[in-house]
């Protein structure tokens, strides 16, 4: 049987690769021998495919995914490797002529004729594969999730999106019942539902894809449990071993589920020696599936009875972001159907504050309470836009004590650049430099609470372009630095710079992100007197007194 290896170049990512996933479930229709591999595989692994499915996604991640290509390209004929994904998409001529890729498969995946087969499958309406992520250590964060798309494309076309790119047409392919339903038969039930649609409510089946949402037990009534674990783990055994894929890991993940659960029966004392006779039986065999295979029947009944039973409501997570352009009393209402958590809306530029505004208004009249806004930056907007925005979310948020919102700062990278050195016409390095600073603190997000966001960006406007403009260090730790009296010194030489001494220092600041040892250059007396500053470093300090 063909032997497919299907890789994800070694980057940190919160999502697992669904099109690879789907092409995990297209080889297995034909019976091949399929595994994932994340990073660089060794020559072994590579010689024995017959194929091999290197996928991508951001283009600043470009270095890391040719540099995977080139790996895989250096013991694999040409036509065995095909490349494909975000990155790929977007930089196809680049990527065909730094690592001689020639099989590259752009946009989606939607006959399976691009692979050189002829049997016409839209592998991108296929279900998920959720085995081949255990063929790899690597977690992803919000790995256990259904992944749906009802739609396809966004009719938007905005100049700084991808997606006008990748899914240029606009459509409705809502399979939503049937895909949860494939996920539950063979991988059982899962809590949350993501979905992946771009921009959903351009879709005039609105109101059937909200109600085949409900319909698949997306309610908001606690009407979820979880699966036998247990059961799962056996389950995927069996599988791997059909396939004849290694399964010694999900032995050794069996195993592992049966210590825990021996600990938590262990107050029901009859009921725990019985378990653990079977359960030392198991450890101590040699064939240890042989043994499991024995006590499956018990096991898997104990887990039923055993294991938490509390019904938890199951939650909708329109992942990419709603349009709140389109939010309207009629798509609220269909909206208002499902337990969504977070609300997710766009507020990509001041100019769509009193939109957003509104939107968010409208949900919260519908009884939503949960929020969460993408906010693009370092695009056409300023600084100064971006503080506005981050207080208008803020006090949306603060309008009643049960409300919940965070902020997600998204900072804009040309889709066609291979790196995040861009700076927009209105920001600087500096500038730059000191936002991630500040949700690196944060971890990313701009929670609610006022004098949080207060500490975090300012007050005001003047405050925030005053915190951009702090030496990252004071930044970074504050309170030390406030505590200590250094932050009042710093605050007062910055006040006291000319319009134009500011100027000079923004530059200068900017040119040591790349290059810091510009500080040791001449410069006007007051920027030279408070680039002095910019040298402190709290472990000095810290052991200096």
């Amino acid at each position: 049987m063909p032997r497919i290896l299907l890789v994800e170049p070694d980057y940190k990512n919160k999502y697992p690769p669904i099109a690879l996933m789907k092409l995990a479930t297209y080889h297995r229709g034909r019976g091949d021998i399929v595994e994932f591999y994340k990073g660089e595989a060794p020559y072994t692994k590579i010689i024995d495919a017959d194929r091999i499915y290197i996928t991508s996604m951001f283009t600043y991640q470009y270095s890391i995914t040719a540099k995977t290509i080139k790996h895989y390209m250096k013991y694999k004929h040409v036509d065995s490797v095909f490349i494909g994904g975000i990155a790929v998409s977007l930089l196809a001529d680049k990527f065909i002529s730094e690592t001689g890729a020639t099989k590259v498969l752009r946009g989606l995946l939607t006959d399976s004729n691009a692979l050189g087969y002829d049997d016409c499958i839209n592998i991108d309406e296929l279900p998920l594969d959720y085995d081949i992520l255990d063929d790899i250590s690597y977690k992803y964060p919000a790995g256990d999730n259904y992944f749906i798309h009802t739609t396809r494309g966004c009719p938007r076309r905005c100049e700084f999106c991808a997606v006008r790119i990748l899914e240029p047409t606009f459509e409705t392919t809502n399979r939503i019942l049937t895909q949860i339903e494939q996920v539950d038969e063979k991988y059982g039930q899962k809590r949350n539902l993501l979905m992946m649609d771009n921009n959903i409510l351009f879709s005039p089946q609105l109101a059937q894809i909200a109600d085949d949402i409900v319909a698949s037990g997306f309610d908001g009534t606690p009407n979820f449990t979880r699966p036998n674990e247990f059961k799962l783990t056996i389950d995927k055994i069996e599988r791997r071993i059909k396939l004849q894929i290694d399964y010694s890991a999900l032995i050794s993940r069996a195993i592992d589920l049966l210590q825990k659960f021996s600990k938590r029966i262990a107050r029901y004392e009859k009921v725990f020696c019985q378990f653990n006779e079977a359960f030392a039986q198991i450890v101590e065999a040699d064939d240890k599936l042989a043994v499991l295979r024995q006590h499956r029947e018990y096991i898997s009944g104990m887990f039923e009875t055993y294991s938490n039973k509390t019904k938890m409501v199951r939650y909708v997570d329109f992942n990419q972001g709603i349009d709140a352009r389109l939010i309207s009393p009629s798509t609220i209402a269909h909206l208002a159907k499902l337990p969504i958590r977070p609300f997710r809306l766009a507020f990509d530029g001041i100019d769509g504050a009193n939109v957003f505004t509104d939107a968010t208004n409208l949900a919260i009249s519908s009884g939503f309470r949960h929020f969460s806004n993408y906010i693009l930056y370092n695009w056409m907007d300023t600084p100064e836009d971006l503080w506005k925005r981050l207080d208008i979310a803020v006090t949306l948020y603060n309008q009643s004590s049960d409300l919940r919102g965070f902020s997600f700062p998204m900072r804009f990278t040309p889709i066609d650049k291979t790196d995040r050195a861009f700076v927009g016409e209105f920001w600087n390095k500096k500038y730059l430099r000191a936002i991630n600073v500040i949700i690196n603190v944060t971890k990313g997000v701009i929670a609610r609470e006022r004098d949080f966001f207060e500490e975090a960006f300012g007050r005001n406007v003047s405050e925030f372009l005053e915190i951009l403009a702090m030496p990252d260090e004071l930044i970074r730790f504050r309170h030390f630095f406030r505590d200590m009296g250094l932050l009042k010194k710093w605050t007062a030489a910055y006040r006291n710079l000319a319009d134009a001494e500011r100027e000079e220092l923004l530059h200068v600041l900017s040119e040591m992100v790349d290059n810091p040892q510009i500080l040791e250059n001449a410069h006007s007396e007051p920027v030279a007197d408070i680039l002095y500053f910019y040298a402190i470093r709290k472990k000095q300090i810290e052991l200096i007194g």
